[in-house]
């Protein structure tokens, strides 16, 4: 039932106490019209509401072309195979016109299709089962599904033992093991793995597989400096290697979507060591002293700013946070050191 139950409506007519014995015939006339207004407005009234809920009922929300589910195979991979090349070391992955990420969305939809519509265009689908897995570095199904792909007649075969050949070399070096004895040894494998991806990176000049390889030697490169921050207090020097290593990322990762981030996260150390310094040091005593303090935490705002000037960011409103905590951490010295 699409609306409120009527059942129990009660009409309340007028009732006339006149006796009608009494009266002439054209007054009885009079006042049976009299009676019949009432009622017909109720009915009227009763009319059009029944119209608007019949009218109710039957229509229907019709959405927007863009938001309806898919209707056939080519509405689900039109847009994820032209956004499947994107440059995604230097970009996200692109969002569908519902804000989800495109390759994650695409994986439901051939999905649901294929439950649908089981053995048909099995080897399309496959192929774009595998791009969109390798699109999220999850390299182990998009072989699985390459591999699929490759053992049919389909006039993908030839596509898919190509990409079959790259992701292979990718799980090699993925899967190279690291030292967990010498932490010598394990920068050095680290090293290892970076001038294996570079490598990966000249070989696909241009093509998709460029792009993951800078994502993975990228990785690794976030890696060899989070590693030196934490074993800062065991290397000589360990907070100019820090320093040293960080700056490396930056120059090196200009071009990286992820810049921002390390610059944020840069000024995150310098924070720390003027939080050391002020511990190290009683601002309140005689051996702290204001110019070091103040260099350290202008270093953290100076990198913060950095991010906050530019627009359409989502560290934009994070670095203006840390930009007035870096202002009441200075004041508050100041003030102790007074």
């Amino acid at each position: 039932m699409c609306g409120p139950s009527y059942a129990s409506i009660r009409l309340d007519l007028p009732v006339q106490s006149t006796k009608i014995s009494t009266l002439s015939g054209r007054e009885i006339l009079r006042l049976t019209i009299q009676n019949l207004k009432p009622s017909v407005a109720v009915l009227t009234a009763l009319a059009a509401l029944g119209s608007f809920i019949v009218s109710g009922c039957a229509s229907k929300v019709v959405p927007e072309p863009q938001y309806r589910p898919a209707g056939d195979l080519l509405d689900i991979i039109k847009d994820f195979q032209r956004l499947s090349r994107d440059d995604l070391y230097r970009f996200p992955i692109p969002k569908d016109v519902t804000g989800v990420n495109i390759m994650k969305a695409t994986l439901v939809r051939l999905d649901d299709y294929e439950r649908k519509n089981p053995g048909r265009f099995t080897d399309i689908i496959q192929f774009a089962q595998g791009t969109a897995y390798e699109k999220l570095r999850d390299y182990d199904q998009a072989t699985a599904y390459y591999r699929k792909v490759a053992e049919s007649d389909g006039q993908l075969a030839a596509e898919a033992v190509k990409n079959l050949s790259v992701l292979e070399h990718f799980q090699r070096i993925l899967q190279k093991p690291l030292s967990t004895q010498d932490p010598f040894e394990y920068m050095k494998g680290l090293d290892e793995k970076v001038s294996a991806w570079n490598e990966l990176i000249q070989e696909n000049q241009g093509t998709p597989y460029e792009y993951l390889a800078r994502v993975e030697e990228e990785k690794i490169d976030r890696a060899k400096v989070a590693f030196v921050e934490l074993n800062r207090y065991r290397l000589k020097d360990g907070n100019q290697l820090v320093i040293l290593g960080y700056t490396q990322l930056i120059t090196k990762h200009r071009q990286s979507k992820n810049l921002h981030r390390y610059i944020l996260d840069f000024g995150d150390f310098y924070v720390e060591l003027a939080k050391e310094y002020a511990v190290q040091n009683d601002p309140e005593g005689l051996t702290f002293d204001p110019a070091i303090f103040d260099q350290l935490a202008k270093s953290a705002s100076r990198l913060y700013t950095e991010v906050v000037q530019v627009d359409g960011i989502v560290e934009k409103i994070e670095a203006q946070g840390k930009i007035d905590g870096v202002r009441a951490l200075i004041e508050k010295m100041r003030r102790l050191n007074r």
